[in-house]
């Protein structure tokens, strides 16, 4: 986000009076310190709750940075840090990295104030993985005694959500159903549910998991939704992706392999129907790019 997008965010959330806390998070928002720590401060001046930042502690190369670094994070403002640790954040950062992101925050923020996510595969990696180095999936999860091509990658990170990425690059070995399967399950409740929303660095509201889609952004946080306007957001709200394949899409054709999930469907007809151009709820156009 830019700053005046960062304020312009927070301005918007400061008037929402059911609001309670927000968290920062990416990608990785410590690739930009002066934009988060910006960030920080701008949720302080508009008095918008920070619950926490997520950190995968790449930039924790030793003892003195981590340490220093969370001390600028937390005089800026922010009250804790959630570490994320994987399988697959491991393949790019080494275990120790988030050893020593663990020590540090605790001696910045009190253990109160750091959440390691999630605790279970990061004791199990510490058992069976080498702290200094990366390691793939296929190897890590060997160490760890499962077949990552499976479904039990899925079942040791529970928060995975059968879409996006994860379901293009993780879903090998999971089963699979036909797009016709999926007839009636429609998304009202997920796509109105706001108890977890993410803001893009656009500006742009996506309710729930359901990125790639918005009919919401920081300039108007409750817009009139109508089937002529928001026509995909619409369709999938009264029937899901087999309504909106069938109202918007019928020239798409469905993987004859099947979808694990009717997100992973959902995927597929939204990136369809946005190489159309003619749908502006589907934003930002970074998240369709290959």
């Amino acid at each position: 986000m830019t700053e005046s997008m960062i304020d312009a965010t927070m301005a918007a959330l400061a008037k929402e009076p059911a609001l309670h806390g927000i968290h920062l998070t990416g990608g990785e928002a410590t690739l930009d310190w002066k934009r988060l720590l910006y960030a920080i401060r701008s949720a302080r001046r508009h008095d918008v709750a920070i619950d926490y930042l997520e950190t995968n502690a790449s930039w924790c190369a030793d003892e003195r940075t981590a340490h220093e670094g969370f001390l600028r994070l937390r005089e800026a403002g922010l009250p804790a840090v959630l570490i994320s640790v994987s399988l697959m954040s491991n393949e790019f950062i080494p275990l120790a990295r988030v050893q020593t992101a663990i020590r540090a925050a605790t001696e910045v923020f009190d253990h109160r104030g750091v959440t390691i996510w999630t605790p279970e595969v990061f004791h199990r990696m510490q058992m069976c993985l080498e702290p200094d180095r990366t390691h793939s999936i296929e190897e890590s999860s060997k160490r760890l005694g499962f077949d990552y091509r499976g479904g039990e990658l899925w079942h040791w990170h529970s928060y995975l959500i059968p879409a996006g990425r994860a379901v293009e690059q993780l879903a090998e070995g999971l089963p699979r159903h036909a797009a016709e399967s999926f007839e009636g399950d429609a998304c009202r409740r997920t796509l109105e549910n706001t108890i977890h929303f993410h803001i893009d660095p656009f500006g742009n509201l996506s309710t729930s998991h359901c990125l790639g889609i918005s009919v919401a952004n920081v300039g108007n946080l409750h817009p009139t939704i109508d089937a002529d306007r928001r026509p995909v957001y619409c369709q999938l709200a009264e029937g899901g992706p087999v309504w909106l394949w069938r109202g918007l899409a019928d020239d798409f054709v469905p993987d004859p392999r099947g979808y694990v999930s009717k997100c992973h469907l959902c995927l597929e007809l939204r990136k369809h129907l946005h190489a159309t151009g003619r749908y502006d709820e589907l934003r930002p156009d970074e998240y369709y790019r290959e």
